[in-house]
């Protein structure tokens, strides 16, 4: 019989309803019933019912263009679809490594568009309770490489494909990771497909076939996942410590995977390896070891029986998820690693073992204590290193949670006075953080600073936001295995049991003797002399999986000694009481009068239908433009009103919008700050880039506390564009900390200690751009496209000559000729918009300049029939990926146009995916894309491998392409309807919070295309264009052999192909040896600039 209970225990502001059945084989399901996505659902059905009903209507989910953005880091947030971003060409802060997590993730079509529509997702996760501790040591990474299996085929579905093809033509992704203790699967889909997916996802658990035949190709994906990640700093850091744990410790295994550890060595020990898949299978995927959670619009009595019917049948009987409390714990104190950095950088870590920590989620001791470790404000350990010239950045906190221990992480990113200090190796920032930790075993546990960590995370538990409907399922099929059933949804939030003697116990287990460091340096080969030359007992070793060096040593116990007996230092102390809680949180909307806001977006919605009605688009046929136009009237309610125009002066423009659909006591507050000096030359593009980040300094000891109390800012360099500044979070304190910002800014001191720190780290990350192979790519193609470009190897060398008393006269400069560009969205006034804006301004000195002064960026022109080929070595010279990156430019961004190339996309993703990485096995990574540069569109293809050089990946990207183009001509209506109404749902999916309207908002204002119905009108386009059409278009634009077709193609290649550098070029490829030298040559595409005073 089926046991179930309601959840009750919910934020105030969710309004799905929650319950919990466990079914007669003990699978654990979650149901959640959404009623937005039940009413939407009932209001298609019954639009579906009217005559007349236009085509596609039952559209769910929403996007707009890709972001294509090099920015990343730090500087990894932009919210523009545009390729105005260029902050990583100007030297952002380091590439985002991936896997950096430990887990192993398994991406199948993982498009995330979020447009703001009037629709959203269903989604579904199913989480095992068993991961690659799990694996024989015979077979180290079959826990990842099953996970890879199970999408192959079912015995009621056995095409390995349909399943990622089905959710293609239902607007839907997938993805899968395989962590420590838990395998993760989950999906999302346009709502009316849930049942169909359900049935499809199932079998994944019932009869998987695991199929002889695809053991060869999904193994070589696991291999190619493995190779993307070998020149992973973090990846190899995090090797290092499974491979030096205690010998036979679960710790030690290898839980990636590779064709060494799953095809070559279980085949010279006589293993079959697909005979132990199977028997791994059935003895570890056991019901009462599942989670499984169901999202969706339906009543829960009908999500129940769903799942009743289709995961009842999930073997059981094996018991519970294994618990390994009794491994002991993995490493040895007091000991010393060091590994050599593939990028720039000095990163030490301390790791202490904690006790498992699972069941006293209330207490929350080690969030209490990474608080006060990792703070930022005054008094901070991160201060202190910052003063002594030692450290840029510093992070603390539990990064790993197992059953066997909780690891507490401290890591420190070291300049080079800092990896010199002291004894060296970076230990005299560790010991440092013992006398931080003693302070804090001084002065006891703190009751106020739990306190405010509590409110904080109620503040947030009371206005929570909504989450993307796949992470948000996935992530609670995984919390059920940590926080009781009726604590799962508010778990994270409770800090409701004060344990002072717990914090007191972590503490004291936090201690020299405990602490293993590891250092991963760039400088290895002289820390490495120092620790074999100085260290006792010091020894060399070699990473096997990951074939890197490493070194060794136990901390001397006098250090260790002296570390533990150290005083605490007189310039660290507990952090100060935040001023920056917030402790108003009335709408204004409410303020204004409940119709007030309500009635003027009615009234905002109305008019835009009737404009959209009127205007229709200017392109196209007339029948199809009046169509369109009637589906864009009909649309207008579907999607959010657009900001207003508030202010428009010399100087300064201020776009506003009060929200009064989210209703939040939160504000958006997004500015751009253009100065033409501060991009006039590489020595300009130095001194902008460095200036923010002495400001970005300047700032953290304050702004930390702000960050603490929810409340967010972020600012980078957007090169030719200016500078971008974004605050978001509870509006209370908003203002304050943008005032405090804009005057920090306005009388920056530039200061000799700080100018050494922060210019040492900026080098470094412009020495570090494009580490990454497939953000190279990225680069080369932008350097060809954008008209004013400053590469990274002409701003460096400006940036090495600078001093303190360059940038301190550069600032008045740049203020000098300034233009803002804002918009605040949000819970702000008009009044109080207006109000703020012009006291930023005036802050930063009130110019004058003019909105038109602001020149456009434009794009590069290709010639129509071009076959432009540009190669390049990867900068890591034991870099083993390659990467093609193949772009087809196509016209001028127009709806009409956009809509065809949108629907090329659609129709083209899974089958790109399935042909190049599934059945061909080119990499791990393949993907399909569209552009928008400067306003011009065009469409990437995608491969990264380290098996095949990019001659080889180029090739096979065009005989795909030619065969699509046989695979379009051969589609019938049906499929087409079908895809069709898949991309309308990606289009029109509802926001899930506040900040995806306004980054949309902002994207129009930042480009200056000020085009804020784009998405609407798109979408009535999308609803009339016909399959022929965009037959055309793909012969036109994408098909081999077309006159009009405009191909570049960027080829980065890795160590074992370096001889395809000296190769001619192939027949009918021009080879391009400078890619920015292309906008000296070739003609430039018109600006794609809109009217502010025209949009509404």
């Amino acid at each position: 019989m089926v046991r179930s209970e309601p959840l009750t225990l919910k934020s105030p502001n969710d309004a799905k309803l929650y319950r919990l059945a466990v079914l007669d084989n003990g699978l654990q399901a979650l149901l959640v019933h959404d009623p937005e996505i039940g009413q939407q659902q009932q209001q298609q059905n019954e639009q579906a019912a009217e005559p007349g009903a236009a085509p596609g209507r039952d559209a769910l989910e929403g996007s707009d263009e890709d972001v294509d953005s090099l920015l990343s880091g730090d500087e990894g947030e932009s919210g523009s679809e545009d390729e105005g971003d260029e902050s990583g060409s100007e030297g952002s802060d380091g590439e985002e490594e991936e896997g950096s997590d430990h887990e192993h993730v398994h991406l199948h079509r993982g498009r995330q568009h979020h447009a703001g529509g009037a629709v959203k997702k269903a989604a579904a996760a199913l989480s095992v309770g068993v991961g690659h501790f799990t694996d024989p040591w015979s077979l180290q990474g079959l826990s990842h490489y099953l996970e890879h299996m199970l999408f192959m085929g079912s015995e009621k579905y056995p095409d390995e494909n349909d399943y990622d093809a089905f959710l293609t033509a239902h607007g839907g992704a997938s993805n899968a990771c395989t962590e420590e203790e838990c395998t993760t699967f989950h999906f999302d889909v346009k709502p009316d497909a849930l049942r169909p997916v359900l049935d499809r996802f199932a079998p994944f658990f019932l009869a998987p076939l695991v199929k002889a035949d695809a053991l060869g190709r999904e193994v070589q994906a696991v291999d190619n996942e493995f190779a993307g990640v070998l020149q992973s700093d973090a990846c190899r850091a995090l090797q290092l410590r499974c491979h030096t744990a205690r010998d036979g410790h679960l710790f030690r295994k290898f839980g990636w995977g590779n064709k060494k550890s799953l095809v070559e060595d279980p085949a010279a020990a006589g293993i079959d390896v697909r005979q132990e898949l199977l028997k791994y299978y059935r003895e570890q995927y056991s019901a009462e070891r599942m989670n499984l959670v169901v999202l969706g619009g339906e009543d829960l009595d009908t999500l129940q029986q769903w799942v009743e019917e289709l995961f009842s049948g999930v073997p059981g009987g094996r018991g519970p998820r294994p618990q390994y409390g009794s491994a002991g714990p993995p490493y040895e104190g007091g000991r010393l690693y060091v590994l050599p950095a593939v990028r720039d950088e000095h990163r030490l870590t301390a790791t202490f073992q904690l006790p498992c920590l699972n069941g006293k989620y209330r207490k929350k001791a080690d969030e209490y204590l990474g608080h006060l470790v990792g703070h930022e404000g005054a008094g901070s350990l991160l201060s202190a290193l910052k003063a002594r010239g030692w450290a840029t950045e510093l992070s603390a906190g539990v990064g790993d949670q197992s059953s066997v221990t909780w690891l507490f992480e401290v890591s420190i990113t070291l300049t080079e006075a800092g990896l010199a200090a002291g004894p060296g190796c970076g230990l005299a920032a560790a010991g440092l953080l013992f006398k931080y930790l003693a302070m804090l075993r001084s002065a006891g546990p703190q009751r106020w600073a739990y306190d405010e960590l509590a409110a904080i995370a109620q503040m947030r538990f009371r206005f929570q936001e909504e989450e993307d409907a796949s992470d948000f399922t996935s992530g609670l099929a995984a919390d059920l295995f940590f926080y009781q059933p009726q604590h799962v949804l508010a778990g994270q939030y409770m800090f409701d049991d004060w344990d002072p003697q717990l914090v007191t116990e972590l503490l004291q287990g936090m201690t020299p003797d405990a602490v293993r460091l590891d250092l991963c340096t760039r400088g290895y080969e002289e820390a490495k002399q120092a620790v074999l030359g100085g260290l006792a007992g010091a020894q060399e070793g070699r990473e096997p999986w990951f074939d890197f060096p490493y070194v060794e040593a136990p901390l001397p116990a006098e250090l260790r000694q002296s570390w533990a007996a150290a005083p605490p230092s007189a310039d660290i102390a507990l952090p100060q009481r935040n001023d920056f809680l917030p402790t108003e949180f009335e709408l204004r909307c409410e303020q204004q009068g409940a119709a007030g806001p309500a009635g003027q977006q009615q009234e905002q919605q109305q008019q835009d239908g009737k404009d959209a009605a009127a205007a229709g688009p200017a392109d196209g046929p007339a029948d199809g433009a009046a169509a369109a136009a009637a589906a864009a009237a009909a649309d207008s309610a579907a999607f959010p009103s657009p900001p207003a125009l508030l202010v428009d002066s010399p100087g300064l423009r201020v776009w506003h919008k009060l929200d009064s659909s989210f209703r939040q006591p939160r504000t958006n507050a997004y500015l751009r700050l253009f100065s033409a000096a501060g991009y006039a030359s590489p020595r300009a593009a130095a001194l902008s880039h460095l200036l923010i980040k002495l400001l970005d300094d300047a700032l953290c000891e304050t702004a930390y506390l702000a960050e603490v109390a929810g409340l967010h800012y972020g600012i980078w360099w957007e090169g030719a564009a200016g500078l971008d500044l974004k605050l978001h979070g509870f509006s209370h304190k908003l203002p304050a900390l943008a005032q405090f910002i804009a005057r920090s800014l306005a009388g920056l001191e530039v200061k000799a200690e700080p100018f050494a720190r922060v210019k040492e780290a900026l080098l470094r990350n412009y020495r570090n751009v494009n580490m990454s192979v497939s953000k190279h790519a990225t680069y080369q193609r932008l350097l060809a496209l954008k008209d004013r470009f400053w590469h990274a190897d002409e701003v460096l060398p400006e940036l090495e000559g600078l001093q303190p008393g360059d940038v301190q006269s550069f600032l008045p400069t740049m203020l000098s000729e300034l233009h803002i560009e804002a918009l605040l969205h949000g819970n702000i006034t008009a009044q109080e918009a207006e109000a703020l804006a012009q006291q930023l301004h005036s802050a930063l000195g009130g110019s004058q300049l003019a909105a038109d002064a602001r020149p456009p960026e434009r794009c590069v022109q290709l010639p129509k029939g071009c076959n432009m080929l540009h190669r390049s070595p990867a900068k890591n010279p034991e870099e083993d990926n390659s990467v093609v990156e193949m772009y087809f430019q196509c016209c001028a961004d127009t709806v009409a146009d956009r809509a065809l190339l949108d629907m090329v996309e659609q129709l083209m993703y899974e089958p790109c995916f399935d042909t190049l990485r599934t059945k061909e096995q080119l990499g791990y990574s393949v993907h399909s894309g569209t552009r928008r540069t400067h306003g011009v569109l065009g469409l990437c293809v995608v491969v990264v491998s380290g098996a095949h050089g990019p001659a080889h990946l180029d090739a096979r990207i065009e005989a795909f392409l030619a065969a699509f183009q046989q695979t379009l001509a051969g589609m019938g209506e049906e499929e087409f309807e079908k895809q069709r109404a898949a991309l309308l749902a990606l289009k029109m999916m509802k926001d899930r919070a506040m900040l995806e309207e306004s980054d949309r908002a902002w994207d129009k204002v930042a480009t200056r295309s000020y085009a804020f119905h784009a998405l609407r009108d798109e979408c009535a386009h999308l609803r009339v264009l016909s399959l022929q059409q965009v037959r055309d278009f793909y012969a036109a634009y994408f098909a081999p052999g077309s006159p009009a077709r405009r191909k570049l193609s960027l080829h980065i290649v890795g160590k074992a192909h370096t001889a395809e550098l000296a190769e001619p070029a192939p027949e009918g490829a021009q080879l391009v040896e400078r890619p920015q030298a292309l906008g000296k040559q070739l003609p430039l595409w018109p600006a794609m600039l809109g009217n502010a005073h025209a949009a509404r």
